[in-house]
């Protein structure tokens, strides 16, 4: 299943590789499959876009996972809807 998140671009892209080895010590294989850096919704800045690959079985807890991270502006399944 795709998972996709969103992080400020100001914080680097170290956390792609905190989130990826993370989750990948957790749930096993995850792979990060689309990057993409986008205007903010809100204020004057830029967010960055991840879409990950997470086996369907862990996928729910992978979001979870996702969404309490402290970098982690939103996650969702899929897609962000309208939003993406």
């Amino acid at each position: 299943m795709d998972l996709i998140y969103a992080y400020p671009a100001e914080k680097g892209q170290g956390v792609e590789a905190e989130i990826v080895g993370t989750l990948r010590d957790r749930f096993g294989a995850v792979a990060q499959t689309a990057r993409e850096e986008r205007d903010a919704e809100h204020g004057d800045r830029t967010d960055v876009f991840v879409t990950l690959e997470v086996n369907d079985d862990r996928a729910e807890a992978a979001l979870e996972a996702l969404r309490a991270h402290p970098l982690v502006i939103d996650a969702a399944a899929h897609s962000f809807g309208e939003r993406f």
